[in-house]
């Protein structure tokens, strides 16, 4: 008996090793295919093919970011199997919806920008800043306005300039999210504008967009040293945010709604899983490339909040002449 048991544990990892190579077991007979049900009163009853995560290729996919996310990648984007799981960016919007679902149900208020409130909160109480008078002093010059600087010099300032800034900062900032804001949407355009956007936020569009593009691009950077093009890298991302996007309802699930975040270390790890899987390289590259790929994102996350924040500053000015 004592012989035994280590035999059938050997048996259980080779089988665990062969499943997560192939992702099925290769000698157990398939399952026999169950007839279609008949239309009843027009209705044709399988229409469960066509529901998120009841099909057949998206549990598939859901399981196999689960258990084997980097083989399931390989298999899709360097073995062109590409007919037994979601497509990239439909498994995108399919997990992301039924997160976002997950997430108004749970945490009403969690779906609400609290970068883009604070931002609007921060332009427009900057519009009602005043100087502080134990370093400015305020007075009137031909009609004009000016500072007193603590060598009291007179500095020309020009108030109603830099509220009207602010201002349309807010404003333009708004914009992005009027589905949040329907009081700030006053005109046909923007009641239009604000349908729209409440419908990509439904679909959890906001919560991957900027991560997919900066994930996408850090890909595809790092990755051509493996011959994986730039569409390749694209479906990378999106399965990695997917398997992210499922780390992220078994947390919700976990913490009985109180918490979705994953962490830094629990995304290191899975991304240091993903590469090992999919590349089929050693532990020491596998952290290089995780490393390399956290560093990457964080920069362009930078220069594109930079970016958008000179954007922003100069429509300001512009509209304000």
């Amino acid at each position: 008996m004592s012989q035994k048991k280590p035999s059938r544990i050997r048996a259980r990892l080779r089988l665990a090793r062969i499943y997560m190579e192939l992702g099925y077991v290769p000698w157990r007979k398939p399952r026999k295919e169950r007839k279609p049900r008949k239309e009843k009163d027009g209705v044709y009853m399988g229409a469960m093919e066509a529901i998120p995560f009841l099909n057949q290729d998206s549990k598939r996919t859901f399981s196999q970011l689960l258990l084997r996310p980097g083989f399931m990648m390989r298999d899709y984007i360097l073995r062109g199997q590409h007919e037994n799981y979601l497509a990239p960016l439909t498994a995108l919007l399919v997990f992301y919806t039924v997160f976002t679902l997950a997430l108004a149900v749970v945490q009403p208020g969690s779906l609400r920008d609290s970068v883009g409130d604070g931002l609007i909160r921060g332009f427009r109480s900057a519009t009602a800043v005043r100087t502080d008078s134990t370093w400015v002093q305020k007075t009137q010059v031909d009609s004009m306005d000016f500072n007193l600087d603590i060598n009291g010099k007179p500095v020309e300032i020009n108030g109603e300039r830099f509220v009207k800034v602010m201002e349309k900062m807010a404003d333009a900032v708004v914009i992005t999210r009027l589905d949040l804001y329907p009081e700030e949407a006053d005109t046909p355009w923007k009641q239009s504008l604000a349908a729209l956007e409440g419908n990509l936020r439904s679909k959890g569009i906001p919560l991957f967009l900027d991560r997919f593009l900066f994930m996408w691009l850090a890909l595809a950077i790092l990755l051509r040293k493996y011959r994986i093009s730039i569409s390749g890298a694209a479906a990378a991302s999106a399965y990695i945010l997917c398997q992210f996007c499922v780390f992220m309802l078994l947390a919700l699930l976990v913490t009985w709604g109180g918490s979705a975040k994953l962490g830094f270390l629990l995304t290191a790890l899975l991304l240091f899983a993903d590469y090992q899987q999919m590349l089929g390289i050693r532990n020491k590259e596998a952290i290089k490339l995780t490393v390399k790929t956290g560093f990457i994102v964080l920069l362009f996350r930078i220069l594109g909040y930079l970016l958008l924040a000179v954007g922003l500053v100069l429509l300001a000015f512009i509209q304000t002449g």
